[in-house]
């Protein structure tokens, strides 16, 4: 296949790697026998199927690292990976994952010196260089293209000024917004998922305002 093709002309151009076509969905033989051989499984598909990889990596007792978000399946292995001995970490990418340490390191530098957050607010977005976002939504699929298109048809939670904000199904990019703050770059911006659970999760309930938002180029709501 295509993907196979691109997956060995890659592989060429670095040592130890082997790449192998398989569908996690139908070839559980297959899937076992690969990460069985491994020390750590780096899964990089779409979040529905990391639960598959990571029953396997649980049966083999196999580390397994994720870049996606925690999701309820997930959550739901916690247990049976203890059980097993092994550590599975989510959210281990740009966002979510760096976009996390860099607001523990402010917030709780703050905290540290004795302040308070009174507001929290958090844009990121995988932008492609201005010379390549020439198609219609200016945006480049870096990551699964039904997981970008799921994110824009889903609601958002969010607050502002001590008020809880609910962007409904659908709705989502009527609330997009100009961003301002990089000089240069005609940028938009709207709520990313349910911010709410970051007020406990970063230990910033004193802030009234609290809002991880998505960045795009302008248009990309509008288109």
């Amino acid at each position: 296949s295509t993907v196979k093709e691109q997956a060995d002309s890659l592989a060429n151009k670095y040592p130890n790697t082997v790449p192998i076509h398989l569908n996690v969905q139908e070839a559980s033989e297959s899937l076992n026998a690969v990460v069985k051989e491994q020390d750590v499984v780096v899964s990089l598909l779409p979040y529905h199927l990391h639960p598959i990889v990571a029953k396997c990596c649980i049966q083999h007792q196999r580390n397994m690292v994720t870049s996606s978000y925690c999701s309820p399946a997930m959550q739901a292995l916690h247990d049976r990976a203890v059980d097993a001995g092994i550590t599975i970490v989510n959210e281990v990418g740009l966002d979510p994952g760096i976009d996390h340490l860099l607001a523990m390191e402010y917030i709780d530098n703050v905290h540290l010196k004795g302040g308070k957050i009174e507001s929290f607010v958090s844009y990121c977005g995988g932008l492609p260089a201005p010379e390549h976002s020439e198609n219609p939504l200016r945006y480049k699929f870096s990551w699964s293209p039904r997981g970008v298109l799921f994110n824009a048809l889903s609601g958002a939670k969010y607050v502002l000024d001590g008020k809880i904000i609910e962007v409904p199904p659908g709705a989502l990019m009527s609330s997009a917004e100009p961003v301002r703050f990089l000089p240069g770059f005609a940028l938009e911006g709207y709520p990313n998922r349910d911010s709410l659970i970051y007020q406990e999760m970063y230990g910033i309930s004193e802030a009234k305002t609290v809002l991880r938002g998505t960045l795009r180029y302008f248009g990309f709501a509008e288109t």
